[in-house]
């Protein structure tokens, strides 16, 4: 996944499921998030909050954490392809996905606290300084905070860039007229170059060695 991309689908995404490994096996937790760019450059971190209840936070851990986050996805009815008229295929699912990999930071500091549940209530639209002060400083006092800083990522774009420009304009039809369009939307970013450079390449290759196009 270009970068451009892996930065996107951080600063979009709006959950992840937290996976930590202890003694006792692994945790996996879904929490909502915030991501906090990097002004150096780098990947930035995670930004996420749990309750006081939730032993995520108090239990020793066994190395880097794991958060997935996960872009939209889709099952691709293998007739939505043009080929698939003339040769009969299978259907496949369409997915982005992104693994994020750090040491996990533990913030049990009212004023990191506020900050970052502030910024995550604005991020979803609300003004958290309508709640009564006082009122804001119990709730606060349940909750830890939690930095993930984002050392290495996995991420990926498995969108049928492999197929032909015809079977992917397709494919984009057919999810849009199912209601996919989150997924239509990363195939004609993702998809409709890639399977045209891709075409164009094939074509090159062939027109070199005499090979009428099918």
């Amino acid at each position: 996944m270009a970068p451009e991309r892996v930065r996107g689908l951080l600063a979009s995404a709006t959950t992840a499921q937290l996976v930590t490994a202890h003694e006792t096996g692994p945790v996996a937790t879904l929490l909502p998030l915030t991501w906090r760019p990097d002004a150096a450059g780098g990947l930035g971190s995670l930004i996420f909050h749990v309750t006081r209840v939730n032993p995520v936070w108090r239990e020793p851990y066994l190395g880097d954490a794991l958060a997935i986050l996960s872009g939209p996805d889709g099952y691709i009815h293998a007739d939505w392809y043009a080929s698939n008229g003339e040769t009969p295929g299978v259907p496949t699912w369409n997915y982005v996905t992104l693994h994020a990999y750090g040491p996990l930071v533990i913030h049990d500091d009212p004023a990191w606290v506020r900050d970052a549940v502030g910024e995550l209530s604005r991020l979803h639209g609300y003004d958290d300084g309508r709640v009564d002060p006082a009122a804001h400083d119990r709730l606060l006092r349940a909750i830890v905070g939690i930095e993930l800083p984002i050392t290495r990522v996995e991420a990926k774009d498995k969108l049928n860039q492999n197929r032909t420009p015809e079977d992917v304009a397709g494919a984009i039809a057919g999810l849009r007229a199912a209601g996919g369009d989150d997924l239509a939307d990363a195939m004609e970013q993702v998809s409709v170059p890639h399977a045209a450079a891709r075409s164009e390449l094939v074509d090159d290759v062939r027109r070199r060695r005499g090979v009428p196009r099918p």
